[in-house]
């Protein structure tokens, strides 16, 4: 039962070409995109309605997107298969297991194997998404530190003030 048609999968490191090909006509407008962006995937976690703790659970949510699919891309999926197929050829061989159990069984561990495989000749797109995700990531990072000195400014006027 050993396969030895294993699919090997690319694994390739996110780069420029990756990114998409979006330039903000200015800082504002990048602001606006993703705070509606954070609204869309309804990401807004704390209790208040500023654009920093937007941004925040934004920058959060995608760091946790991208953190999954740097595991998924840099898992090798091509090895084992064939481990596996022959752990699983040995259980079928048992003669106490009823036949209809072990049929079952073959069916299931057949379609995770298969999903395995489907998955590993699809990392290199994985890493396409995960190159995008990095990019809005990184724009996010620049907003975030404008709008933390906008808020560490407008608490220094304010408590002169006072």
């Amino acid at each position: 039962m050993e396969n030895n048609t294993q699919m090997v999968a690319v694994q390739e490191l996110p780069n420029a070409a990756m990114h998409p090909r979006t330039d903000f006509p200015s800082e504002d407008a990048m602001k606006l995109y993703y705070l509606q962006l954070a609204n869309i995937m309804n990401v807004n976690y704390a209790d208040g309605n500023s654009e920093y703790l937007s941004m925040k659970c934004l920058y959060r949510k995608l760091r946790q997107f991208i953190h999954t699919l740097q595991l998924i891309g840099t898992h090798e999926w091509g090895q084992g298969i064939a481990e596996i197929q022959n752990a699983s050829g040995a259980y079928m061989m048992q003669n106490n297991t009823p036949p209809k159990i072990l049929l079952q069984n073959n069916r299931e561990i057949g379609l995770h194997l298969q999903f395995v495989m489907q998955l590993a000749g699809n990392v290199g797109f994985l890493k396409q998404l995960e190159g995008i995700l990095h990019y809005h990531f990184q724009n996010i990072e620049t907003l975030l530190r404008s709008l933390k000195e906008e808020v560490d400014h407008n608490d220094a006027l304010t408590s002169y003030i006072k």
